[in-house]
């Protein structure tokens, strides 16, 4: 028991001895960094490779490494005249189909393709920061507030949580993209 005292007391004198300079240099290591401001079209490029776009929105092409999105055709979508292949109608009650490219998906919402995001009239050319933010904030085809929902897999209910200064920072980035001309293939209703 009078060890326990001992021990107890050596630890009231070794943090009574602390001084508040000491305790304060400690606190200093813990600081935040200031944010260094980011040039919005590196971020909007950043977020775009690291949010996974490209793995809908770019056709891809096959290498040594499996699918790799097409350098020409990036955030193009889904090929205007790739075919589908055929499928099974029973199997996609349940499950999500997707084309070897994954620009188009099948499934219980019927089949969806993947927009065509690039600077083409065709994709967003013609869009507004406004329609962006509407359509990844909640969830409507073009931007239209009257529009139709976005359909499967796109994930924009978690995209929408992004601050929109990076969701303006990624449609920044998406007009300056090179344009592709290619008018996406409507969805298809469940059954047709």
């Amino acid at each position: 028991m009078k060890t326990i005292h001992l021990f107890l007391l050596s630890c009231f004198f070794v943090l009574g001895c602390n001084s508040p300079k000491e305790e304060k240099a400690d606190v200093k290591l813990y600081e935040a960094k200031p944010k260094v401001k980011q040039d919005p079209l590196k971020r909007g490029e950043m977020l775009v490779n690291a949010i996974g776009c490209h793995d809908c929105h770019s056709p891809k092409i096959m290498t040594d490494r499996g699918p790799q999105p097409d350098p020409n055709r990036l955030l193009s979508g889904h090929p205007a005249n790739e075919v589908l292949p055929p499928y099974d109608k029973e199997t996609a009650k349940s499950y999500a189909l997707f084309t070897m490219g994954l620009t188009a998906s099948v499934g219980p919402w019927g089949t969806s393709f993947a927009a065509n995001l690039t600077s083409d009239d065709s994709g967003i050319g013609t869009w507004t920061e406004a329609q962006f933010l509407t359509s990844i904030t909640k969830g409507k085809f073009k931007g239209q507030e009257a529009g139709r929902n976005l359909l499967p897999p796109m994930p924009w209910p978690s995209y929408s949580q992004l601050p929109e200064s990076d969701l303006k920072a990624i449609f920044a980035y998406l007009k300056s993209t090179k344009a592709v001309d290619n008018v996406v293939p409507s969805p298809i209703p469940p059954g047709k």
